[in-house]
């Protein structure tokens, strides 16, 4: 099908049972591939070489599988070079899910863009915390932004647990980061909460007041 239609027209099973079986039997494959997408593909994406070996998975095997997903995230990270255009959560979220979506645990991200609203940089990492949440310092934040000198930037974390709702500590993190912004004058343009399966909140958009 691949060479008649293109990779794209193969399913999810049928590109993972390609990489963790492609000497054997393709039944035999499919069924492993079936098996190991039962939680999704965003979990799969997120297991490391360890854990693939312990559910019986070959170090081989593994090893393609793992190297697969970390390609993936190299190609989304090198499209980023060209500096791409965050003025909304959609764009915001197109670029960011595909890394923060499979993680196991919450982290911050600080997105410095510049006037016109494209990325500085690389988006960097404030702070990284298990699924119970993590530390968002302000200072760290926008440090981070005035050393690329960004004139404004974009709070992004995950939800591992995939519902993207804002917690309380969400909303004073927010706050604290509002008012951070006008001391030091680079605008906290949105905080956005990432899910799963696409899903996300952007507090901009649904709580308004906190940046005013």
């Amino acid at each position: 099908m691949a060479r008649a239609y293109g990779a794209q027209a193969l399913s999810d099973e049928q590109i993972v049972a390609a990489l963790v079986g492609p000497n054997s039997n393709p039944g035999r494959a499919l069924a492993c591939a079936r098996d190991l997408l039962s939680q999704g593909l965003l979990d799969l994406a997120g297991r490391d070489l360890e854990s693939h070996i312990m559910d019986g998975l070959s170090p081989l095997n593994s090893a393609r599988l793992v190297a697969a997903f970390e390609l993936a995230r190299r190609v989304s990270r090198a499209q980023r070079r060209e500096r791409p255009r965050c003025a909304s959560p959609e764009e915001v979220v197109a670029l960011m899910a595909p890394d923060l979506s499979p993680l196991a645990h919450e982290v911050l991200l600080c997105l410095p863009l510049d006037s016109h609203s494209r990325l500085i940089g690389q988006p960097r990492t404030i702070s990284t915390g298990d699924v119970d949440g993590t530390d968002a310092g302000p200072r760290a934040f926008f440090r981070n932004a005035l050393q690329t000198g960004a004139v404004r930037a974009i709070a992004v974390h995950n939800h591992p647990g995939g519902d993207p709702t804002p917690s309380a500590a969400d909303i004073v993190v927010t706050q604290r980061l509002v008012a951070a912004g006008r001391m030091v004058d680079v605008l906290l343009a949105d905080h956005i909460v990432i899910g799963d399966g696409g899903r996300f909140i952007s507090l901009r958009r649904s709580q308004p007041d906190l940046f005013r």
